[in-house]
């Protein structure tokens, strides 16, 4: 491929009310989106994730200027995934010594995305349709962000997409989220749904005493504990209940979904990575082949623009495994109003549409709202 440009678009939407998890608040929607530009005129879009901390999108700039730029060399006969491959092993030795490999992991996932939606773009094709032939077409979704300050408002917007499954905000305090969850279920239609996201917020302590007491017919509870504590933890809890456990939004490396992958008893059922936060399009793609149905259900996290949802729906109809597709039900522009076609959702399903690449191209007169400044990269020589 060859690439004649390379522009960051940092954006940020002050919110009317936070987002309150149980490790913060987010008074803010920040996107980084990144442009690749190759002779032709075509333009692939990607996005890095940036929520936490606050000052996350500025870093992950800086990163991208002052320490992927010089490595940013484009052979015109190199696909996306050999230059994301090759960009890994070049940023290895600055993500050891920094410590930081998650940051580094989402400025290549940010890349690597818009990589590939040029690349199908130059091939005519929808993405999913460059990853997989056979790919599915319509998605079930289903409603994250749930708060439970407003559970009626944000299950009735979601309601109004034709969405049946939910997701609510739990990880304060049992009492606090056993309330929560009661209120939420006892608002259900019988043919609705309802998972619960801890966000990390439970100590293993907390989390072996809470998940009896959990309501059984919760789909899946959401990142329990911290995710870097060890599978052993992970499978102590299952054992305890007869709801699904899901985690992998937080891996951070390779390695971690290889000892996913090898143990014999999974950890937790419900794998969500994220392809704004690590591997993109082509990492996650590549843990596809190991991916036994029997075993493991394929939930892609996301929360973000319009550019990364219709990321990790691609990857979700390529994957074809019949998971569900994240739709954040929070307010968000760059969401909602950031392509210039609609959002190609219908009756609760996200539609793959024949158009190439990702589906989705920016409108100009949001970028310039909402984007904070244009700022180009130097390509290394």
């Amino acid at each position: 491929m060859i690439i004649q440009a390379i522009r960051l678009y940092p954006c940020r939407i002050p919110l009317d009310r936070p987002v309150i998890t149980s490790f913060g608040k987010m008074t803010a929607r920040s996107s980084l989106l990144i442009a690749v530009e190759d002779p032709q005129g075509h333009t692939g879009w990607g996005e890095c994730w940036c929520n936490f901390p606050s000052g996350g999108m500025a870093y992950k700039q800086r990163l991208y200027q002052d320490t992927l730029a010089p490595h940013l060399r484009f052979d015109k006969d190199a696909e996306p995934h050999e230059i994301t491959t090759a960009l890994h092993q070049s940023l290895r030795v600055i993500a050891c010594q920094t410590g930081d490999r998650g940051s580094v992991a989402q400025i290549l996932a940010g890349l690597d995305i818009a990589l590939w939606d040029l690349r199908a773009k130059q091939l005519d094709l929808p993405l999913a349709a460059v990853l997989n032939p056979h790919h599915t077409s319509q998605l079930p979704m289903y409603a994250s962000g749930i708060d439970r300050r407003e559970i009626a408002v944000r299950l009735d917007a979601a309601r109004s997409l034709g969405i049946e499954r939910f997701k609510l905000k739990v990880g304060f305090d049992p009492v606090t989220d056993l309330d929560a969850i009661t209120s939420c279920l006892t608002q259900l239609a019988p043919e609705e749904r309802l998972a619960v996201d801890a966000n990390q917020g439970w100590s293993v302590a907390t989390a072996m005493s809470l998940l009896p007491d959990l309501p059984s017919e919760l789909s899946w509870i959401e990142e329990p504990i911290l995710a870097d504590e060890p599978f052993d933890h992970w499978l102590r809890l299952q054992e305890l209940t007869s709801i699904r456990l899901s985690g992998g939004e937080n891996f951070l490396h390779q390695d971690d979904y290889d000892r996913y992958f090898q143990s014999i008893e999974k950890p937790f059922p419900i794998l969500q990575p994220d392809v704004c936060k690590w591997g993109g399009i082509t990492g996650i793609s590549r843990l596809f082949p190991n991916i036994d149905p029997q075993q493991t259900q394929y939930y892609p996290h996301f929360l973000g623009s319009a550019i990364g949802l219709a990321a990790s729906a691609h990857l979700l109809a390529a994957e074809g495994g019949g998971g569900l597709l994240e739709y954040d039900i929070q307010p968000n522009a760059l969401r909602d109003a950031l392509g210039t076609e609609p959002l190609p959702i219908k009756q609760g399903h996200y539609q793959i549409s024949d158009r190439p690449g990702l589906g989705i191209e920016p409108r100009p007169e949001v970028l310039n709202t909402w984007c904070q400044a244009v700022i180009p990269l130097d390509l290394a020589d």
